[in-house]
């Protein structure tokens, strides 16, 4: 984990270069030369190549087959780090907040892209190797904006994927946020989203995690819906609906039916100090708005705890 940002920071601030002879005009500038011109020169790379590249609009670009290699340095482990993507595209991106003389305390105030079949030799994409998910392309999206005046920062798009194993998705508004600040404590959450699609990677990963702790899988199963259950004993209906859809989901982890989606919608925005009323019955969906949705939900599936 300690060379994602590197990488993956490195591999976005660099694909905005143009292919040499490109005619430029200070005044019209498109997204692609702006991000040569303004943003380029702060970062370095061993090479960087792709196959084709394009404009779009006014601060975004699209380009193919990027290959991008990061030089040895103690954030890639002193060793080079080769980054390769199938596809970028950058619809929108706060130039002014990534300029070289850019204050330091002002946050980049939106972001809209996508990484399409992103793959590398960095030890973020073996990670799960050890657990028996293969190497696989992974897609990453993010739009974003946070709006200074009013302290709301808006996450309308983070999705993460593993080709052919799982697919996450999360979706927030937070108030009390600035663009000059990043100060989480100042946070309250207004509503998420989470949406887990599992493919596959759950099999792979929960066999040998239990391995590790030298029990078998369906004992880790077990425990979590035997705390699922004494957690629903005290619940009303409206909550128990939703614990059924998450113990639904836990129950078919060999193969998921379908995506499990999760959301909270507090009745008044909701800070880390708020935490210790989950406890109280009802709390998680009348103070929380927690819900939870999944296609093959069993009506009693969280009481019910471990399949006898």
């Amino acid at each position: 984990m300690r060379t994602m940002w590197a990488g993956l920071g490195a591999a976005l601030l660099a694909v905005g270069l143009t292919a040499g002879g490109l005619v430029e005009k200070a005044w019209a500038q498109d997204g692609l030369q702006r991000f040569e011109r303004e943003l380029k020169p702060q970062f370095e790379l061993k090479s960087f190549t792709y196959k084709t590249s394009a404009p779009l609009g006014s601060s975004g670009f699209v380009l193919t087959d990027v290959v991008a290699v990061v030089p040895a340095n103690a954030a890639t482990g002193d060793k080079e780090s080769t980054i390769r993507i199938d596809k970028v595209t950058v619809d929108e991106l706060d130039f002014d907040r990534l300029k070289k003389d850019a204050k330091d305390d002002e946050a980049p105030r939106f972001a809209k892209l996508r990484f399409e079949g992103m793959t590398g030799d960095d030890e973020i994409f073996t990670a799960l190797a050890p657990y028996g998910v293969p190497k696989v392309p992974v897609d990453l999206a993010l739009d974003y904006a946070i709006d200074g005046a009013s302290k709301v920062l808006t996450v309308r798009n983070l999705e993460l994927g593993l080709r052919g194993q799982a697919k996450f998705t999360l979706a927030l508004v937070v108030d009390g946020i600035s663009d000059k600040s990043s100060a989480m404590d100042d946070g309250r959450l207004r509503t998420a989203q989470l949406t887990i699609d599992d493919s596959g990677l759950i099999a792979k990963v929960l066999p040998a995690m239990a391995k590790e702790e030298g029990m078998k899988p369906q004992q880790m199963v077990d425990t979590a819906l035997g705390a699922l259950a004494g957690f629903a004993a005290l619940q009303g209906p409206a909550t128990l609906k939703a614990l059924d859809a998450v113990a639904s989901f836990v129950g078919d982890w060999k193969a998921p039916k379908g995506p499990l989606a999760l959301g909270l919608k507090p009745t008044k925005t909701t800070g880390l100090d708020d935490l210790d009323k989950v406890m109280v019955p009802n709390a998680l969906v009348e103070l929380f708005g927690f819900s939870a949705t999944y296609p093959s939900t069993r009506a009693g599936a969280a009481k019910a705890g471990p399949a006898k």
